[in-house]
């Protein structure tokens, strides 16, 4: 198959609040207007997107480009769970590619909601980040090891995950690459992975942010919640945290990445926070 592709462009109108200038896509991908849900923030545009296919299948290629230009703001999102679907034929797997630019000034949230890993599933997603001078990245991922409802848990083929954030002219900030096996990984068994295995991933780049306290605000967090385990690191030449997580069920990972993100807007102020998952 070919690449399907979503394309959106956004910028600060007059009153400086974010608004799209330019959207392509063809099927499956669909977008929404812009929301405004953030009363105190109301320069930040809300996006959601929408896969309108069931899911991801073998020989899908997916990709998406995103620019926001300088000043803009915005949250990027999902409407459902990404399903990868079983691809039980050797070789076949589906891939995604995105690729974001934030210009100088810019803040991109980018909190899609989960992808599930059926049985036999391969998947392979490249994600290219380009910060600008001064920009603010919020990225995260979660991944679900199967559908753990119905017991279905580390019976697919494969993940792979490659990020790279680069600066604006090029040159590398950071990577990182994720493999992560399914049916041959040797520690699904074990009870770390057995008792926690919804995994997230988060990489902040706050420029002015304390990046110390920033992950120990995340980290602390998990004394409180025994169904979390968190570690953080802050990248090199303090460029920004990454952060990775387990959790015994989606819903905890997804209180403690809103937690996380309530966190980077309140400036690591544990006190302003309006939101601590219990």
């Amino acid at each position: 198959m070919g690449r399907d592709n979503l394309e959106i462009r956004l910028k600060c109108d007059r009153l400086g609040k974010t608004v799209v200038t330019h959207q392509y896509m063809t099927y499956p991908w669909r977008l929404s207007g812009v929301f405004r849900l953030d009363a105190a923030e109301e320069q930040r545009a809300y996006l959601y997107i929408t896969n309108t296919s069931p899911g991801l299948l073998a020989g899908d290629n997916l990709g998406l480009s995103l620019q926001l230009e300088a000043g803009a703001s915005l949250y990027l999102t999902d409407q459902a769970a990404t399903k990868v679907h079983p691809m039980p034929i050797a070789g076949t797997k589906a891939t995604v590619d995105l690729n974001m630019a934030v210009e100088a000034g810019a803040s991109l949230e980018f909190v899609p909601e989960p992808l599930i890993l059926f049985a036999d599933a391969a998947l392979e997603q490249t994600t290219r980040i380009q910060l600008h001078e001064g920009a603010e990245l919020f990225w995260s991922e979660i991944v679900l090891p199967g559908r753990l409802a119905r017991g279905e848990c580390y019976q697919f083929r494969h993940y792979f995950s490659r990020l790279e954030i680069t600066t604006a002219v090029g040159e590398l900030g950071f990577r990182d690459t994720i493999h992560l096996e399914g049916k041959h990984n040797l520690f699904k068994h074990s009870d770390l992975f057995a008792s926690k295995p919804v995994l997230a991933n988060l990489i902040i780049v706050q420029p002015h942010a304390d990046l110390e306290l920033l992950s120990k605000n995340l980290e602390d967090i998990e004394a409180a919640n025994p169904d979390l385990v968190v570690a953080s690191s802050v990248l090199p030449e303090n460029k920004g945290l990454l952060v990775r997580a387990l959790a015994s069920k989606t819903l905890v990972i997804k209180k403690y990445i809103k937690y996380a993100l309530n966190c980077v807007r309140y400036s690591g102020d544990r006190s302003s926070l309006p939101y601590i998952p219990k």
